[in-house]
Parts: structure tokens; C-alpha cells; sequence
């Protein structure tokens, strides 16, 4: 291919001094645009690994640093593409199985696809390619079933980009299907699903731009559902931590804005009804599992806020409830509780992961000695492409066990979420403290400080994961009830709510 050839020729250009370095990365960056975009139009892998490279050589020499973003954005793409086309390679040849099993299969494209969306999606780039980055994230995401943490990403793509249709279309589509699968408050995905279809539709001509003519279309077609629902439960606005959980998303409930209810037990995802058999517990023991994980996902997600909250009041130093005298160690370190606070509700709340594989692993009959299990290793068969047996399989791309096995395999430094693992980590096993003054970032030494932002943030990131997770598992369970033909099921226990 020509372009090819052109690459090679800026970077003998290069070499001679007859370019720049931001003419020779200029030149890159346009030479994987359309290498990969054409590449993925025609199926044509080597054309779409020739632009990869092109990215990843002007990445690599970093010699035009305004358009890394861009260089990461084109890098993304180009894996996006590959992974469709292997995947109609790998459907052509396993007829009989499920399509969502390819994402554990390519999980390690699909993981650094994620991470550089995410990358340039949270960058500080122009807001066009932040929103188109984070809708390509949300598609990702919905394709493997991690619905919640999709629709955050199309919301942070309007966020970017509110002219950005096809982010609206796709968080409609997203609600849509979700209530047509009989899953989640029906009433409230129609009220959100009618602002976003609106918007999609208002926006026709940027789809056309981002998408094409056909999305367009899409979108055009997707009908009022005449909803009376409510479109959020904004809770007690006088209530500074209701007003906190909802700005955050941090509900224990499957609504996608607010807090789902304005009862006042409003964290109200939990398990409607489990099918058992003949001489097996009465009531099963995922209900005790669900609601240990519920209320311990509760008291972190309110130790997180009550840390925040203090932090804040006492304008970044120690607050003037905390008892404690602490030594001044002369570098602008910040000692006390809020800060502490902060870092025990971070560890707790990834200390749920391993609970709720625990949870797994006790409902689906693995086998595994409670005391081995952990969530990053629990989904998969050992050293095996393949999810565990006994987890329900996918029936289409989507299902709880791709959702729960992406997101362990995205706890990783080249994951989605690099930061939440390794704080949890180093705040279990080593010290933690936070600073004003060059923070050391997470390390592996006996000492460790960081900003009370990042500490803040990865103690949001952190809860979102473990909430996506929690009702990934409610997700993973009715994946297991829909798959019971109805003459095999022998019993259905739904339970009375405590109050």
C-alpha cells in the first residue's frame, strides 16, 4: 500500500533533517489514521498493523508530545479492528460455541483497548476526541456485559462532547435492551432512554460525522417508550452524603441515576429469587452472601465519605477532632484520621472482590477451598482461555461471567483501573500516608505517600468497581435462572425484605 511506502519515506525525511520533529509526527499520526481506517473498511489486517505501528513509532519518539492522545486514540482503534476481524475468524470456526467466550480468549487486545480509551478519554485533549474515545470504551464495555461501567463512559463522553449523538444513541440502546431482558427498573431506564434517544436524534448530523449514515438510522428508528418513570430519585437534598452517593453513582441499586428509590432503604440490588432443588438449603446461602457483601460495601462506602468530608473540613490537615499528636516529619505530610479513613475504605472495598468470588464460588459448586479463592483468578480455568466451569455461559456477547472476569483481569497496572489494586495493596501490606510535597506514587517499599486528590479518586474508582461487581454477580446469577428450562425448575424462593 502506498501509504506504507510514504511512512517509510518521512522517516528517511526525518533522518536527513528535511522534516521536523512535529512535521515528521504530523505525518505519522495521518498515515495511521488512514491506514487503520481503511485497513478496518476492508478487512485488510496488514494495513491496519502497518498504522498501529506508525502511532507507536511517533509515540515512541515522542517528538510532537500535543498529539499523544491522538497517537493513543489511533492505536486503540487500530486494536479495535483487529479484534473484530479475529473474531470472525474465530466464529467461522467455533460455530457451536457462545461469542462472548472470544473475550476471555483475546482478553490481552481487549484489555489494552480499554486502557488507552480510558487514557485519552480522561485525558486533557480536545473534548471531540475525548467523547469518541470514551463512546468507543462504552461500546467495549456493553459488548462484554460491564453495562454500568458503560454507561458511565457514554455519560463522561456528553460530559466531553454533548453534541456527541452516537454516545446518546448507544446509552439508549444500552437501557433498551436491558429492559427488554426483563432486567433492572424498567420505568426509570424508559424515562433516561427517552433523554437519550431525544439527544441522539437532536444530534443526527454529528452521528453522521462520528458514525455514519447507517448509525444515524439506528437511532432515528428507536421509538418513544411513552414512560412515566422517574427519571432520578435525587434523594434528601439537604442530605450532604445522599447528595454525595448520588453525584458519584455510588447506590448499591441498579438504577442508573440517583438512588433508585426514595424509600429509605434505597441500596436495594439484591436477589429476587433463586430456583433450588430437592434437599438443597432452605433458604440458599447466597441470600446470607449477598447481604454480608451489601452491608459491608455500605459501611466502607460511608467511612469513604465520612474521610472525604473530613478532609475537606479541615482544609487538607489534621482535623481538629483527632485526638492524636503525630511528629512532624518535615516534608508536608498530612497524619490523622480522615486520611486513615480514606485508605481503610479503600482496602475494604476491594477486600469485597475476593468476597464476592467467594460468593461465586460457594453458589456455583467450584470446589475451590473457600480460603484459595480470590476474584482475580477465580473466572477463568487455571492457564486456560476459558471461563470456569459451572459459571453460566453467555448466550450473546454479553453476560455476568465475561463482566466479572473483564474486570478482574482490568485490576492490573495495564488495565482500566491501574490504580485501585496497588494502593489496595500497599495500604494492606505496607504504609501508606498522604503529602502536599512530591508524592512517591504507589511503590513497593516499606513507605509510600501520595495526594489526598489520587487518594480520593482511587477510593471513588475503587467503589464503582466493587458496585459494578456486586450487581455483575445479581447479573451472573440470573444468567443461571434464565438458562433452567422452566419443567426442570423445582422450586423459586423469593424472600421478604428485612426492615
Amino acid at each position: 500500500m502506498q501509504l506504507e511506502y510514504f511512512s517509510a519515506d518521512a522517516d528517511s525525511a526525518l533522518v536527513r533533517g528535511e522534516l521536523s520533529g512535529p512535521q515528521w509526527a504530523q505525518l505519522k499520526f495521518s498515515s495511521a489514521s488512514l491506514l487503520i481506517n481503511l485497513g478496518s473498511d476492508r478487512a485488510n489486517r496488514p494495513a491496519v498493523e502497518s498504522g498501529i505501528q506508525c502511532a507507536r513509532d511517533a509515540l515512541l519518539r515522542d517528538l510532537y508530545p500535543e498529539i499523544r492522545e491522538q497517537l493513543e486514540y489511533n492505536i486503540a482503534n487500530g486494536l479495535s479492528a483487529l479484534h473484530e476481524m479475529d473474531l470472525a475468524v474465530w466464529r467461522g470456526t467455533f460455530l457451536t460455541q457462545p461469542r462472548g467466550l472470544f473475550a476471555i480468549t483475546d482478553r490481552e487486545t481487549l484489555r489494552t483497548t480499554r486502557a488507552l480509551y480510558a487514557s485519552v478519554g480522561y485525558s486533557r485533549t480536545n473534548s471531540d476526541t475525548r467523547g469518541r474515545a470514551l463512546c468507543n470504551l462504552g461500546n467495549m464495555l456493553d459488548h462484554s456485559g460491564r453495562w454500568l461501567e458503560a454507561y458511565q463512559a457514554y455519560v463522561d463522553a456528553l460530559e466531553a462532547d454533548p453534541t456527541n449523538g452516537n454516545a446518546a444513541g448507544n446509552a439508549a440502546e444500552l437501557l433498551r435492551i436491558r429492559s427488554a431482558r426483563g432486567r433492572g427498573l424498567s420505568g426509570h431506564y424508559a424515562a433516561v432512554y427517552d433523554r437519550y434517544r431525544e439527544q441522539a436524534q437532536r444530534h443526527r448530523s454529528r452521528t453522521v460525522e462520528l458514525a455514519g449514515e447507517d448509525v444515524a438510522l439506528r437511532w432515528d428508528a428507536l421509538p418513544p417508550s411513552g414512560s412515566t418513570g422517574h427519571i432520578s430519585h435525587d434523594g434528601d437534598p439537604l442530605d450532604p452524603y445522599q447528595q454525595w452517593i448520588k453525584g458519584h453513582r455510588l447506590a448499591l441499586t441498579v438504577a442508573v441515576e440517583g438512588l433508585g428509590s426514595d424509600d429509605p432503604h434505597w441500596d436495594s440490588a439484591m436477589v429476587e429469587s433463586v430456583t433450588v432443588g430437592i434437599g438443597e438449603p432452605d433458604p440458599p446461602t447466597i441470600f446470607m452472601s449477598m447481604n454480608v457483601l451489601k452491608a459491608e460495601y455500605l459501611v466502607a462506602r460511608r467511612l469513604a465519605y465520612e474521610g472525604e468530608r473530613l478532609l475537606a473540613e479541615s482544609l487538607y490537615a489534621q482535623h481538629p477532632t483527632d485526638s492524636g499528636t503525630y511528629a512532624n516529619t518535615l516534608d508536608l505530610s498530612i497524619y490523622g484520621e480522615p486520611s486513615a479513613q480514606l485508605i481503610l475504605a479503600q482496602r475494604a472495598t476491594l477486600d469485597l472482590l475476593d468476597k464476592i468470588a467467594v460468593a461465586a464460588n460457594d453458589q456455583f459448586k467450584s470446589g475451590i477451598p473457600p480460603q484459595r479463592v480470590n476474584f482475580n483468578s477465580y473466572w477463568r480455568k487455571p492457564g486456560e482461555d476459558q471461563l470456569r466451569d459451572g459459571l453460566p455461559l453467555p448466550i450473546r456477547l454479553a453476560s455476568g461471567a465475561v463482566a466479572l472476569a473483564e474486570v478482574a483481569f482490568d485490576m492490573d497496572p495495564a488495565g482500566l483501573y491501574p490504580d485501585a489494586k496497588a494502593l489496595r495493596n500497599a495500604g494492606t501490606h505496607r504504609l501508606v500516608h498522604v503529602t502536599h510535597h512530591a508524592p512517591t506514587g504507589i511503590t513497593a517499599l516499606a513507605h509510600s505517600s501520595v495526594d489526598a486528590d489520587s487518594l480520593i479518586e482511587a477510593t471513588h474508582q475503587s467503589l464503582r468497581v466493587a458496585r459494578a461487581s456486586y450487581i455483575y454477580l445479581i447479573d451472573l446469577l440470573q444468567d443461571q435462572e434464565d438458562a433452567i428450562p422452566d419443567e426442570d425448575k423445582k422450586l423459586r424462593l423469593p424472600l421478604p425484605n428485612q426492615r
